[in-house]
């Protein structure tokens, strides 16, 4: 059980679309496997929400969620749930695997940049292939930090973890 109240602890909102890797993305973050993952597209239904000390950050809550492109009316319900967790986030891990962002991710990321919530874009899967370069340049056009990272192998991590420092609003702010 957690004891930090909640104004002491920074909201990590992790999205992006099924199968990007923000279970992993989160696993490899804290260095244990604290969220399920599944090749299974859609494991995440519902955002869930893991507390935890995130050096050099400090006390976090993690929030996992469905994919941006979930589909069906269940799908849909999904991905509102998603939505109403960016109220809540101090800080967006936005992560992509690697290709071109699809309709889902470029509406998603237009609404975080609506709300003025920090972002660090997280391209994940490193290890099987390089982001798109629109991805990138998607990125410098706007202003987004970004990290590479392998969840899967480690490679990057450190860095992200550097990244999601600079990109955080401190909490004495």
């Amino acid at each position: 059980m957690s004891i930090t109240p909640r104004g002491e602890r920074s909201i990590i909102a992790l999205v992006g679309r099924r199968n990007a890797g923000k279970s992993s993305l989160i696993n490899a973050l804290v260095g244990q496997e604290i969220a399920i993952v599944s090749a299974t597209p859609g494991t995440t239904t519902d955002p869930v929400d893991k507390h935890y000390e995130l050096l050099p950050l400090g006390p976090v809550t993690f929030y996992d969620t469905a994919g941006v492109d979930d589909d069906g009316e269940l799908g849909q319900k999904r991905v509102a749930s998603t939505r109403k967790i960016l109220y809540r986030a101090d800080l967006v891990l936005f992560v992509n695997d690697g290709p071109a962002f699809d309709r889902h991710e470029l509406e998603l990321l237009t609404r975080i940049r609506e709300m003025e919530i920090p972002t660090l874009m997280v391209f994940n899967k490193r290890d099987l292939q390089e982001p798109d370069p629109a991805n990138l340049n998607y990125c410098i056009d706007n202003k987004i930090e970004y990290a590479l990272v392998s969840a899967k192998t480690s490679d990057g991590i450190l860095e992200a973890k550097r990244k999601a420092d600079q990109t955080s609003p401190k909490i004495s702010e």
